[in-house]
Parts: C-alpha cells; structure tokens; sequence
C-alpha cells in the first residue's frame, strides 16, 4: 500500500530545473535510501516531501491518518527545556490522554453523571496508554538517550546550552521515540559514534515503518535499505536492492554507455 505518492514534481531555482516531471511512490513498510551528488536536490526533495516547501509542478499526496516524522537538522529548542523535557514531548499524545482521564473522575463528582458510561470511555483510554507504554516511558527514554550519547549531555541540561550537534542528537532521539509511520531522516548518523550508529543501524532494520533517507554514509546505507532512489540531472532513478547493489547496477550502466558512445564514435569515423 502506498502511504506517499510525488506524482509529476518538477523544481526549480532561477533558470536551474532541479527535478523535471519526477514521479515516486512510498509503500508501506520500504526503507529507501535517497542519494545523489551535492546539489543535485536532496535536500529540496525532503522539503517538498514534508511540506516546508511548494513544487513549482506536480502533487505530493499521503495516505490519511499516516504520520510522518522528519529529522531536522535545523529545528529550534525553546530555552528553558531540559533534555529530558524534550524528549518526553514525544509521548505529547499520552500526557493529554492522562489529563483526559482526570478530568473524568472530577466529572464524576458531577451531578447526573453517568458513571458508567464515563467508567468505559476511561478504560478505552488506559487500555491506550498501556499499549503504548505510558508507565514506563521514563526507562524508555533513558534506553533511547544512552544508545545514541544523549545521555551523556545530561539530562537535565538546559538544550539550548548544548551545541548544533548535540541538539541534533537530542532531535533524533525524540523522533524516533515518536515511532511515526514513516521516518524521514536527512544525514541521521551525523554526530553518532559508531557504538550510536550500530544501535541506529539495528533500530532500522527492526522498524516497522517506512523510512526514507539522505545520507552520504556507503555503509549504513548499504545495511538499512532495501532501494535507492537516485537524484541525478532532474531525473529520479529507482534502484533495487541495497547500496551496494545501487552501485554495482550504476556502474554496469556507464560501462554500457561508454560502450555505446565509443560504437557511435567508430561508426561516425567510419562514414
């Protein structure tokens, strides 16, 4: 099932057409890795994916209810917030859940309330709040935060205290804490240590989720994804299998090319 559809994207800055009538589908579940050369648009295709920035041409349609989360390697933390307090806005959902719950027992006191109904509509809610965790999110956090060295900023670090690289850790750790249903992920092992890349590496590869990503690093790539998608002169190239496959497929198609160029300079010789 497809849960993001780019249906005819043409982009472009001044006179520079960065993609040109491109089209690409996100099926449930897929973990592509998105590469080309710097410049070519890989940035500009995750904003236009996400919705920071409009196409000149052509749609981007998600699949409803579908919730998407993306690493952004520029977002800004509020001053006065903790590590911890960012982190714990990845379960923002929750907390309001549990209000909702208090506010019916005080509603409960209410004259005429109907207890009952208002018993089963709080048992619906905790019955969500155990599915997702809720009463051990705080082991959760610590568990995401020392796999990737949040942990080590300490916790109750004020964010904005912390450098570029360090809130883009933290970043990272609270997306991924979110479990969207697809992770959009620009340049994730930016920062990590390899001990943080080998964890991020396993998360991945157990994740249920679609994840699409932008990185330059061969090796992570080659062990997270299943497809490449390849931005290269306007164009969109989809490849099958992992980095390494990508590879190996993109050279045997210049070894045919230069085969073909070098015919058509015989033959041009020739006549």
């Amino acid at each position: 099932m497809s849960i993001l559809e780019v249906k005819n994207l043409s982009h472009g800055f001044g006179d520079r057409a960065i993609f040109e009538n491109v089209s690409f589908r996100l099926l449930k579940g897929e973990h592509i890795g998105l590469v080309g050369a710097n410049g070519e648009g890989k940035s500009t295709f995750m904003s236009i994916v996400t919705g920071k920035l409009q196409p000149d041409e052509g749609k981007v349609e998600w699949s409803k209810y579908v919730t998407a989360g993306y690493l952004d390697q520029h977002a800004v933390l509020e001053k006065g917030m903790t590590v911890r307090d960012v982190l714990r806005t990845a379960f923002d959902e929750l907390f309001k859940t549990e209000e909702r719950i208090n506010e019916i027992y005080m509603s409960m006191a209410d004259e005429g309330a109907d207890v009952d109904a208002l018993m089963e509509e709080v048992g619906e809610l905790q019955d969500r709040l155990e599915t997702r965790d809720f009463y051990t999110l705080d082991a959760t956090i610590d568990e995401v935060a020392r796999a990737l060295g949040v942990m080590d900023f300490g916790m109750d670090t004020d964010v904005t205290d912390l450098s570029g690289g360090q809130r883009t850790k933290i970043l990272l750790a609270k997306l991924l804490l979110e479990k969207p249903d697809i992770l959009l992920l620009d340049e994730p092992t930016n920062h990590l240590d390899l001990n943080s890349i080998a964890w991020l590496e396993t998360y991945i590869l157990n994740y249920q989720g679609a994840v699409l990503i932008v990185s330059h690093d061969r090796y992570f790539l080659n062990k997270v994804v299943t497809k490449v998608l390849e931005i290269e002169l306007g164009e969109l190239r989809t490849y099958m299998g992992n980095y390494s496959d990508y590879a190996a497929k993109k050279q045997q198609l210049r070894d045919i090319r230069l085969k073909e160029y070098l015919n058509q300079q015989q033959e041009i010789k020739h006549q």
